[in-house]
């Protein structure tokens, strides 16, 4: 019975002693190294947690801190002790900060979560000066040790090193800076981005922490060499070595102010040291983080006033040629147009050139091409387009000049440009070569009947017979004509539908395999010179194939029909465009042989014989 009084009084002391640990309310504070930074420089924020031994809800949220930018962090650290029967914890959030500008900047008070009750930090202060402010002492970093990786450094400059061989007499220093070559621009002007690090540092490695967004812009790399460029530039701080690690081409897409983000730059980087066996046996490195600042661009609406109505977007400096393959053709004998724009801007903005209708040609969708390249830091490059013009009738034809407009920001005024006509002379085509072609538009001649009979005046007085007309012969004769007539039609026409069903039945049966033979005959001519007629034996071979198959004559099966005949007899849409698409490939590859090369053709000859394949099984009887 003693025992069993005893054994709750030993409970109540173990919790009487153990209470004050687990009711403690947490403690949260905050403190940051140094209080007084040189501009350029990063700071160490230390939150601390203690009087628990439980984790928050979440970290403390340090991404939208006014005038600083989060470089690093959180670093978590705990510790924990039990001691004579108490316990007690604590935990720490390591944070680099990178402060932004000169002066005094405040940290607010930041929320910690526990349990759903929010305890706050008290408000910090960081004091930045100008550089050199503090005898050079900017260039602090948190963390060390580690070898950078092997193999040459893209910062390694012996020629500019040597500059640079004596440790600087105060602290070294790091800076970053981001510049513009101009900060008021028009919507597609280009703007030239550097990032630029002035260093007495060796720097062994280098990254970029979160690359940026750049909104409001169309942003293309302007690529530096495979080592950075150096220079040796003199500073109030002291004498420093300058890389151009980032350069940029930004082209704004819209008017409106915009603000470049900064970037945050991690470094691997050495200390110079004046004993010589330090710097040949010992490379020991540190991290740093340096920031560059944010800049504003503001961009101006383009011009309204004398906008002409072939300009469609084009910024930049450009120039216009427009040629032909050739002065005289034939009819249904292509002609190739090359329309080239070349220029400093950005050539992915650039819209077709206005091309104005050409009645008696025909025209097909162009091939596009782009090139681009960068000019120091200028951004260059052409955009060309490949037409092929179908002459429809014979004599001197002429395609009308080509108008092409762009603004100019040198000058704030819009340019327009035009090319010289071109002077064509069409001969008559050949009439076989004419109905070979599949694929043009043709349609059948409609018969109209016979033409407007005149009354014919009597030559002699009209007399009354004054009998019967139904009683005489003659009339009896020609009652019974049509019936006789009608009766020979209905017999020939019997014997006409089941000639012609029988034809048709024979010509569908037979479709996949004098197909398959054409097409075998179409290799006869994959030499590098018989572009034209392999185009065209194959295109003929394709519309023969249909013709037969569907029970139509090949004559006039334009696109249209063709479609309209394979929607009839249940053929699916993506059969229908893949059969479409291999006709204009042969006519296009026919109207422009020289850009056609043997591997083309047989790759075409595939996808022929696969299409046909496919729709073997497909194309049903009307």
């Amino acid at each position: 019975m003693k025992r069993l009084a005893i054994l709750p009084l030993l409970i109540l002391a173990v919790l009487a002693s153990a209470s004050p640990a687990f009711c403690q309310e947490p403690q949260v504070s905050a403190s940051v190294d140094p209080v007084r930074v040189e501009e350029g420089g990063e700071v160490t924020l230390t939150i601390q947690i203690t009087g628990t031994n439980e984790a928050p809800d979440e970290p403390p949220d340090l991404t939208q801190l006014p005038g600083f930018v989060l470089a690093a962090g959180p670093v978590r650290s705990s510790t924990f002790q039990w001691i004579n029967g108490r316990s007690s914890g604590s935990r720490s959030y390591i944070y680099t900060l990178l402060p932004q500008g000169k002066g005094a900047r405040t940290i607010p008070p930041l929320a910690v979560k526990f349990a759903g009750r929010v305890y706050r930090t008290e408000a910090l202060r960081v004091d930045v000066v100008p550089p050199g402010s503090l005898g050079g002492g900017g260039g602090g970093g948190g963390g060390g040790g580690g070898n950078p990786a092997p193999g040459a450094s893209p910062f390694a400059d012996p020629g500019v090193r040597r500059r640079l061989a004596a440790p600087p007499t105060s602290p070294a220093q790091m800076l970053v800076e981001a510049s513009v070559d101009k900060s008021e621009v028009y919507p597609g002007e280009q703007i030239t981005l550097s990032y630029k690090v002035d260093t007495q540092f060796d720097i062994a490695q280098m990254s970029i922490k979160d690359p940026p967004t750049y909104q409001g812009f169309w942003v293309e790399d302007l690529k530096t060499d495979d080592k950075y460029p150096a220079r040796t530039v003199h500073r109030s701080e002291g004498t420093f070595i300058e890389y151009t690690v980032l350069k940029k081409a930004l082209f704004p897409t819209n008017p409106g102010t915009f603000t470049l983000p900064p970037v945050t730059f991690h470094f691997a980087v050495r200390r110079r040291s004046g004993d010589p066996f330090d710097s040949f046996f010992f490379q020991p490195t540190e991290s740093l983080f340096r920031s560059s600042q944010a800049a504003t661009i503001r961009v101006r609406p383009l011009p309204e006033q004398g906008r002409p109505p072939e300009f469609n977007g084009a910024v930049g400096r450009f120039t216009l040629e427009v040629s032909a393959d050739r002065k005289e053709s034939r009819v249904n004998d292509a002609v190739g147009v090359k329309i080239r724009v070349e220029g400093k801007g950005n050539v992915d903005t650039l819209g077709t050139p206005l091309l104005p209708d050409t009645h008696d040609f025909k025209r097909y969708e162009p091939k596009v091409q782009e090139e681009r390249s960068a000019k120091g830091e200028t951004l260059v490059g052409s955009k060309t387009w490949d037409y092929v013009f179908i002459p429809l009738a014979p004599g001197e034809q002429e395609i009308p000049p080509v108008r092409f407009a762009y603004f100019d920001p040198a000058t704030a005024q819009y340019q327009v440009l035009r090319s010289e006509p071109i002077r064509l002379r069409i001969a008559k085509g050949d009439l076989a070569e004419m109905q070979a072609q599949a694929g043009t538009n043709r349609t059948e001649i409609p018969v109209l009947g016979s033409d407007i009979r005149y009354i014919k005046l009597a030559g002699r007085r009209i007399e009354d017979e004054g009998s019967v007309p139904y009683s005489r012969p003659s009339f009896l004769a020609l009652l019974a004509l049509p019936l006789m007539v009608n009766g020979s039609l209905l017999v020939l026409a019997r014997r006409r539908a089941a000639r012609y069903g029988s034809e048709a039945l024979l010509r569908r049966r037979r479709a996949a395999r004098t197909v398959r033979k054409r097409l075998a005959r179409v290799r006869a001519h994959l030499g590098d010179d018989e572009a034209r007629e392999f185009y065209q034996a194959m295109a003929s071979a394709l519309t023969a194939y249909l013709a037969d198959k569907a029970g139509v004559p090949a004559a006039g099966l334009t696109y249209d029909r063709i479609e309209e005949i394979l929607a009839e007899r249940g053929v699916e849409a993506e059969a229908r465009q893949r059969f479409r698409t291999c006709l204009e490939t042969c006519d296009f590859a026919r109207f422009a042989p020289a850009s056609s090369r043997k591997e083309e053709k047989e790759r075409a000859l595939a996808e022929a014989s696969r299409i046909v394949l496919e729709l073997e099984g497909k194309v049903k009887p009307a």
